[in-house]
């Protein structure tokens, strides 16, 4: 299990129209095994990484059946830890974010609320009720290793609603230029500790995209990894890109929704 400090990324989800499709796609892609938790919890299925521990082995994310009246998914959702999520949500909303799904219990193991911050990107809080909530692994290959949000405007502007409501650090990474008036927003925990995301301006395809949060997953080999995925019914939604020190991509599981892969980018 994880240790996960107040304020950092605790989960991530994703609702779909395709179940079966899309656990089989994850299983293959990433190595990951599965448990439906049934039809009782709406069929709510975690993945885990593999490691000989009863399944889903140590949790990295959980997808369920898009309830009617609702849409499927277009990224994974990404929430944050908090010590109440009630109080958490209120204080949301006087920063300006719009609720969307009021704080509620999901069995004993968390309170959650989803809302879109005032930029518009939806994001979720989650209070842990019990300490083995949320991910078991963060930052090895084939888990959740990032989380990235781009907005066309000035990051740390961007990033200044969470960093009052999660109280983040929100720094300037020594590689970006002085003379960058956008530059490069890095992010980790109140309390400290290594950083789990960033937030940058938005650039090409972006532009016509709104504000959002994109999971990343760490993989081996982005190019390898897209070929893959396109092999087992998803899609490329992201061609692979080099950014500092690393390569990165989207790929799309068969019912359409995106998550995007990291890998190291080798010196030459």
């Amino acid at each position: 299990m994880t240790s996960i400090p107040l304020g950092a990324p605790i989960w991530a989800d994703s609702l779909t129209s395709a179940l079966e499709d899309d656990t089989r796609y994850y299983e293959q892609l990433f190595g990951w095994v599965s448990a439906d938790a049934g039809e009782e919890m709406g069929h709510y299925t975690t993945f885990g990484v593999a490691d000989g521990s009863p399944a889903p082995g140590r949790p990295v994310m959980g997808i369920m059946p898009c309830p009617p009246g609702m849409s499927p998914s277009r990224t994974w959702n990404l929430q944050f830890k908090v010590e109440s999520c009630d109080d958490a949500a209120e204080r949301a909303a006087a920063l300006g974010a719009a609720l969307v799904e009021e704080p509620q219990d999901v069995s004993d193991m968390l309170r959650f609320a989803m809302l879109t911050d005032p930029n518009g990107a939806s994001f979720g809080l989650v209070q842990a009720l019990d300490p083995e909530t949320g991910f078991g692994v963060y930052g090895e290959p084939n888990s959740v290793s990032w989380a990235e949000y781009h907005h066309d405007g000035v990051p740390a502007e961007a990033m200044r609603f969470y960093e009052e409501l999660l109280g983040w650090q929100v720094v300037t990474p020594p590689w970006e230029a002085e003379d960058n008036p956008r530059p490069y927003a890095a992010l980790s925990p109140a309390g400290g500790g290594p950083e789990f995301g960033g937030c940058h301006a938005a650039e090409g395809f972006e532009l016509n995209l709104p504000p959002q949060w994109s999971v990343m997953v760490a993989v081996e080999d982005a190019d390898e990894t897209c070929e893959r995925s396109a092999e087992l019914g998803g899609a490329v939604a992201a061609q692979p890109m080099d950014v500092p020190g690393l390569r990165v991509a989207g790929v799309a599981a068969p019912g359409g929704t995106t998550v995007g892969i990291m890998s190291q980018r080798p010196w030459t």
